[in-house]
């Protein structure tokens, strides 16, 4: 396991919704993260980042944001930047 590095993250949503991402492990396939909202009281969730997706030649990834879908919205994305993803691994 990592160091904590608090950044935080927004979802596309209008209010957007806030994460810290408070836990990464690597492993062979990808990087799995915790992320904790930060606007409200919610659940930790882990979300898996592929090795695929880091390899991209994008400077973020795009993740469909949970607390949308659990509130049965239209989904939007939580832009991770790859940079924060890898901090401290």
């Amino acid at each position: 396991m990592s160091a904590e590095v608090e950044t935080a993250f927004e979802c596309t949503n209008e209010p957007p919704h806030r994460f810290a991402i408070v836990e990464r492990m690597r492993n062979r396939e990808g990087v799995l993260l915790t992320l904790r909202r930060l606007d409200a009281p919610y659940p930790k969730r882990e979300m898996f980042i592929t090795g695929r997706e880091l390899k991209m030649g994008y400077d973020n990834v795009y993740k469909a944001c949970f607390v949308c879908v659990d509130q049965g919205r239209k989904e939007t994305a939580i832009v991770l930047a790859k940079a924060d993803i890898q901090a401290g691994l």
